[in-house]
């Protein structure tokens, strides 16, 4: 953590001195919601949704802001920070870091980061602040990566320039995320276009709480260091000539399961993840797929262990000035426990999406989102396991 703060303070404080390589860029939005009829997960229920029952219609949208500093051609400094003041911290950090890529006249070409940031797994989210295109809300996997997941720590790339498309291999150490995997054991999947800063503390449901009879409300610091034991991850992806793109990954925090330390439990999370790419003329086809599972052994006498699951496809078209998208979800968790467990979900969702793009600084827009899922954790809360939840929006987002 205090490498990413230096990353982006060094870049605020240096900015002055070398204005002429320094840009900056973000957007701000606001929207009319029709939320569903549930409590939303960010306040502590189990609906799987940002917004909630009692939300007012207009809803402020955040403030990013990506600052990029060019320091020498191949050494470039990048921060950003998010401005919402309707949940956790005001003004956050999401990503800061530094990046190393030489220029390179061969078909080799190599780069270094070394901060916080996303993990290049998500085929969605690829604009700036780690925001989606094709819709507002990202998928069930991207929504989780959002929250649980950051780089903080070091990643190499190295990029085969071929004739037929690039092959890129690229592979990380990290730590400070031991206790990712609390969330989607505790809580499950959800959809939100909201991602975690660096700094806050993730809000667990309140049915956590009534089960360990702990005080309400919990909260986790998803960003903490508690074995002293770097993750890693691997990363290989292939951009076929006239194909599309394929993209594989292996994820392991290397976690000891056993290490509690200041209230939290460190979460053994490991993963494969798939994507899959194809434009087909005006059609952009995204799909991808993620497997893994999160254990926890506090003690001699208890253990917890979540098998997670989720997949989507997108298509999207592009209709010059417009662009459509509908995007189909499963997912699925399956805990076992000393104990019996309540934790298991299954669950689909589909996305519509109608975005205008008039100018460059300005789109606006309509999501309509709708969830089934069974999650047997809201009998301890008195609800049904069965649940449907949808939620309408109307967004517009200006650029800078």
């Amino acid at each position: 953590m205090k490498l990413a703060s230096f990353v982006l303070f060094s870049a605020v404080f240096a900015a002055p001195a070398q204005a002429a390589d320094f840009s900056f860029e973000g957007y701000g939005d606001a929207r009319l919601v029709m939320p569903p009829g549930t409590e939303s997960y960010i306040d502590g229920g189990l609906g799987k949704l940002r917004y909630s029952k009692d939300d007012e219609v207009f809803q402020p949208g955040d403030v990013i802001g990506e600052g990029r500093l060019v320091v020498t051609p191949d050494l470039t400094m990048i921060a950003t920070g998010r401005v919402n003041v309707r949940y956790g911290l005001a003004a956050d950090l999401l990503e800061g870091y530094l990046r190393y890529r030489p220029v390179s006249t061969t078909q080799w070409r190599w780069s270094v980061k070394v901060g916080a940031f996303f993990p290049p797994l998500s085929l969605e989210n690829q604009q700036v602040g780690w925001s989606t295109f094709w819709t507002f809300t990202p998928s069930a996997i991207n929504s989780w990566v959002g929250e649980e997941l950051r780089t903080i720590g070091a990643e190499g790339t190295l990029e085969w320039r071929r004739d037929t498309g690039p092959v890129t291999l690229t592979a990380a150490v990290f730590g400070w995320n031991d206790p990712a995997g609390v969330m989607i054991a505790d809580r499950g999947w959800t959809f939100d276009d909201r991602y975690a800063g660096l700094f806050e503390h993730s809000r667990l449901p309140d049915a956590t709480g009534v089960l360990l009879g702990e005080p309400l409300p919990l909260y986790a610091r998803l960003f903490t260091e508690m074995d002293n034991s770097p993750g890693w991850y691997v990363d290989l992806s292939w951009e076929p000539e006239g194909v599309g793109g394929f993209e594989l990954m292996r994820y392991d925090n290397e976690a000891d399961p056993t290490v509690l330390r200041e209230g939290q439990v460190a979460w053994r999370t490991r993963f494969w993840d798939l994507g899959f790419q194809r434009q087909m003329g005006k059609i952009t086809l995204l799909s991808q797929a993620m497997s893994g599972n999160t254990v926890i052994q506090p003690s001699p006498f208890y253990r917890q262990s979540t098998d997670f699951k989720s997949a989507y496809v997108l298509l999207g078209y592009d209709l010059d000035e417009w662009w459509a998208a509908v995007r189909f979800d499963v997912f699925q968790t399956r805990t076992e426990a000393t104990f019996p467990s309540v934790l298991n979900e299954d669950g689909h969702a589909v996305t519509a999406a109608l975005n205008w793009l008039p100018e460059s600084w300005v789109r606006l827009g309509g999501e309509l989102l709708w969830i089934d899922d069974r999650r047997n954790e809201r009998i301890i809360e008195g609800d049904a396991p069965q649940r449907e939840e949808t939620q309408l929006q109307i967004l517009a987002r200006f650029y800078f």
